[in-house]
């Protein structure tokens, strides 16, 4: 019995390769510089509000 929806194998361990698109490596990039500014505004509003 075989599934239609699955791929044939021929003896490979199933391990095929798909690049990363560029767009999704930038977007990851911006999203970390992104988050690292807010931690850093973050950081200086609290020392302003604690002192």
């Amino acid at each position: 019995m075989s599934d239609d929806l699955l791929p044939d194998t021929d003896g490979q361990d199933g391990k095929t390769e798909v690049p990363t698109p560029f767009s999704f490596k930038l977007m990851i990039v911006l999203t970390v510089i992104y988050l690292g500014w807010r931690l850093i505004e973050g950081i200086v509003w609290l020392v302003q509000r604690l002192t």
